[in-house]
C-alpha cells in the first residue's frame, strides 16, 4: 500500500493533497510528513485534501490520533477537504480537535475551505513537491 502527497506552497499557505491507500493505524506517518513540510517552510495555514485518500478514521482511532497532535499545531489553522460521505466521523473528529484547542475544520467544498483560511488560491505556487511513500 502506498500514498502520495502533493505539496504546494504559497507564502505561509500549504496545500497538501493526499492520495492512495495506507493502513489507518499508520496515518501518523502521513501527518509527520506534512508536519515536516510545515516546519521547514514556516507555514501557518494548511489545506489538507483527503478526497483521493482511501482510508478513514473510526471514532476511537480519530480520538487517539488527536491525543498525539503536536502542541505547536494549536498555533496553526487546518482546513481538511473531504467527501461528504465521511461527514459523520469527521464531525466527531472536528469537535474533539476544537475541544482540545486545535483550529481544524472539515469542508466538503473547496471554496468554503479557502474562505475560512482567508486564502486566495490562485493556482500559482512558489514551491511544489511530490513525495511518494
Amino acid at each position: 500500500m502506498n500514498y502520495t502527497i502533493d505539496y504546494k506552497i504559497s507564502g505561509k499557505f500549504l496545500r497538501a493533497e493526499v492520495s492512495g491507500e495506507y493502513p489507518i493505524s499508520k496515518f501518523y506517518e502521513v501527518t509527520e510528513n506534512i508536519d515536516k513540510v510545515i516546519d521547514d517552510n514556516r507555514i501557518d495555514k494548511i489545506l489538507v485534501d483527503l478526497r483521493n485518500f482511501k482510508q478513514r478514521y473510526g471514532v476511537f482511532d480519530g480520538l487517539q490520533s488527536i491525543e498525539n497532535f503536536r502542541e505547536e499545531s494549536k498555533l496553526l489553522q487546518f482546513a481538511v477537504l473531504d467527501r461528504i460521505e465521511n461527514k459523520q466521523n469527521n464531525d466527531f473528529y472536528e469537535n474533539a480537535s476544537f475541544n482540545r484547542g486545535y483550529k481544524l475544520l472539515f469542508f466538503y467544498k473547496e471554496a468554503e475551505a479557502l474562505s475560512w483560511l482567508d486564502v486566495v488560491d490562485n493556482k500559482v505556487y512558489e514551491k511544489t513537491l511530490q513525495q511518494s511513500y
